[in-house]
C-alpha cells in the first residue's frame, strides 16, 4: 500500500489474483461390459481446477463429444446408463480464469450380446455310425465347448471342442448336440440342439411298428417276413432277425444293408 507525505495509509492498490494452471488429471478406470449394461462409476483424481461437465464420445479423439451435465469428481453407472457400443469419458476442469483441460479418458468396451446360433447336421445315422460333421452358425461370440445329451435330454455331458464343427465317434442310441457360446463378459448362451436319431424299425409279423426302413433305419425281424407277401425287398443300414422267426426273399427281391446282418 502507498502512504501520503504526512505518513497517512493511502487506500489498498488493486489485487492481481494468479490461478495455477488447469489440470485435467486422470479418470479411472477402464472398463468391460455386455452390451445393454451399465458400467461402473467413473472417478477423477489429480486434477486441479473446477469440474465444468464430463464428456462421452463414440471415438477417443472426441471428435464430437457429448456434454454430460455433472460437476462432481463421479460420475455414477446410473448417470451413464446402459450402454451398447463402446465409449469413451472424460472430464473437462478449469482453473479460475485459465483455458480449461482434459482429463484423461477411459474406454468402456462393450462386448456384443452373446447369440447361441444353432447346429445342423444329418438327421438319422445308423446304430454304430458317426453323428457326421455338425455345423454351428448364425452365432454371436466364441465357442466355449460342445455339449451331447441322451433321452430324456435333461442332463447334457461336456465335449472338450471349441471349433464351429463336431463329429461324434459312434452313436448307439439318439443323441442331441449343442454348441456353447460366449460373447466376451456376456454370459454363455447355448445354440438349438440338433437331434441325431437312431432310427429302429421292428417288423411284428404283420406291419413294421415304425415305417419302413431305410438306409438310415436299423431293422429288426420279430416275426417271420416274406417279400412275397409283406413288402417286397428290405433296404436298411442293419438287420437284425431274431431267433425263431423266418425271413424270405424271391427271386427278383433283394436285402440293401450298409451295415451288419445278424
Amino acid at each position: 500500500r502507498l502512504r501520503a507525505t504526512d505518513g497517512t495509509p493511502s487506500a489498498y492498490s488493486n489485487v492481481i489474483t494468479v490461478y495455477p494452471v488447469s489440470r485435467g488429471g486422470t479418470v479411472s478406470a477402464d472398463q468391460t461390459i455386455c452390451s445393454g449394461s451399465q458400467p461402473a462409476s467413473l472417478n477423477l483424481s489429480g486434477h486441479y481446477g473446477t469440474i465444468l461437465r464430463w464428456e462421452s464420445s463414440a471415438d477417443a479423439a472426441f471428435t464430437s463429444p457429448t456434454t454430460i451435465s455433472n460437476t462432481t469428481t463421479t460420475l455414477s453407472g446410473a448417470s451413464i446408463g446402459a450402454l451398447t457400443t463402446t465409449t469413451y469419458f472424460r472430464a473437462v476442469v478449469q482453473s479460475g480464469t485459465n483455458p480449461s483441460a482434459n482429463s484423461s479418458y477411459v474406454t468402456i468396451t462393450v462386448n456384443p450380446t452373446t447369440v447361441g446360433g444353432s447346429v445342423t447336421g444329418v438327421a438319422s445315422v445308423c446304430s454304430g455310425s458317426t453323428s457326421g460333421v455338425l455345423t454351428l452358425s448364425g452365432h454371436t461370440g466364441n465357442v466355449v465347448r460342445w455339449e451331447s445329451s441322451v433321452s430324456p435330454f435333461t442332463s447334457w455331458t461336456t465335449i472338450a471342442n471349441t471349433s464351429t464343427t463336431y463329429t461324434s465317434g459312434a452313436l448307439t442310441q439318439t443323441t442331441q448336440f449343442r454348441a456353447v457360446v460366449q460373447s466376451g463378459v456376456c454370459a454363455e448362451v447355448n445354440s438349438s440342439p440338433s437331434t441325431v436319431t437312431i432310427s429302429t424299425t421292428t417288423w411284428d409279423g404283420t406291419a413294421w411298428d415304425n415305417g419302413t426302413p431305410t438306409a438310415t433305419t436299423a431293422a429288426v425281424i420279430n416275426g417271420n417276413y416274406s417279400s412275397t407277401s409283406n413288402g417286397g425287398s428290405i433296404t436298411a443300414c442293419s438287420l437284425t432277425v431274431n431267433s425263431g422267426f423266418a425271413v424270405v426273399i424271391a427271386s427278383g427281391d433283394s436285402v440293401v444293408l450298409s451295415g451288419s446282418l445278424t
